[in-house]
């Protein structure tokens, strides 16, 4: 058994918990969580063991958000020496998009305190739902906002685009205040080198309750910093294609459905 679980609780509330998830937490002695979902604590508190949350105690207005990731690490290892097994539950997948689990990991290793992910459903599936999109049919290329910006990173304009982050975008400092829209011009600014001014974006938020809707507002991409009374935290960027790849390579296309080629390239498996 490892010393310590990183769990996620999904995004619907403790609707979408896994039954792996919650097998797990009740082997715990204690469950350190960051999630403030009005239904986590009072689920966590039937589980059985002790639980501690970690939001109030480890963000403070215009600090350094690795600072709060930090001190949720050190708060974790520090359970798993004094009384293993503990679990890190975190709102959505406990490694897409959080820092602390991955600080958390590498500190554990070298005091030999081994460390169990169990995965679950993140933004990133609830979108893909929310917006009946396939990522598997023509690609999909994501980007965190401020890294895009920090890199220039160059954008296919040919594959739909998800952008993370978008509301904290620009700043590494933790605050609960409204964003202007000032803080989205370069973002905007970025976009319009790529995509046509009219281009649609979507705003994506996954409901965090199981009985409302996903929130989605989709605007013209030079009305950008104009939403931000709507650009949260907790929003996802979706830009769909402004158009399709062109098919180059004939000669495989004229392959795919032929027979012959598909025994050239498999071969019948010995049976067990």
């Amino acid at each position: 058994m490892p010393e310590i679980y990183l769990a996620g609780l999904g995004i619907r509330s403790v609707a979408q918990v896994t039954r792996e998830t919650e097998a797990a937490l009740r082997l715990c002695r204690e469950i350190l969580f960051l999630d403030t979902g009005l239904a986590t604590e009072a689920w966590l508190s039937s589980l059985g063991p002790q639980f501690t949350a970690l939001y109030g105690e480890s963000y403070a207005e215009t600090g350094a958000r690795r600072s709060a990731y930090h001190h949720m690490a050190a708060r974790v290892v520090a359970a798993a020496l004094d009384h293993p097994p503990v679990a890190f539950a975190v709102h959505g997948h406990p490694i897409v998009g959080v820092m602390a689990p991955q600080l958390l990991a590498h500190a554990a290793r070298p005091l030999g305190l081994e460390v169990e992910v169990l995965p679950a459903v993140s933004t990133l599936d609830c979108l893909f739902a929310d917006l009946l999109f396939d990522p598997v049919a023509e690609g999909l290329q994501m980007f965190e906002a401020t890294d895009m910006l920090l890199r220039r990173r160059p954008v296919q304009t040919d594959l739909a685009l998800i952008l993370w982050q978008v509301g904290t975008v620009e700043s590494c400092l933790h605050t609960q205040n409204a964003p202007r829209p000032e803080r989205f011009l370069r973002l905007r600014d970025y976009l319009l080198q790529f995509y046509p001014r009219d281009h649609p974006a979507t705003a994506v938020f996954a409901s965090p309750h199981p009985l409302l809707p996903a929130e989605t507002d989709t605007f013209p991409l030079q009305a950008l910093s104009d939403m931000a009374e709507r650009l949260h935290p907790g929003i996802t960027l979706f830009i769909g294609p402004v158009g399709r790849r062109p098919v180059t390579d004939t000669a495989l296309l004229a392959l795919l459905e032929n027979v012959e080629h598909l025994r050239r390239i498999t071969h019948r498996a010995p049976e067990r």
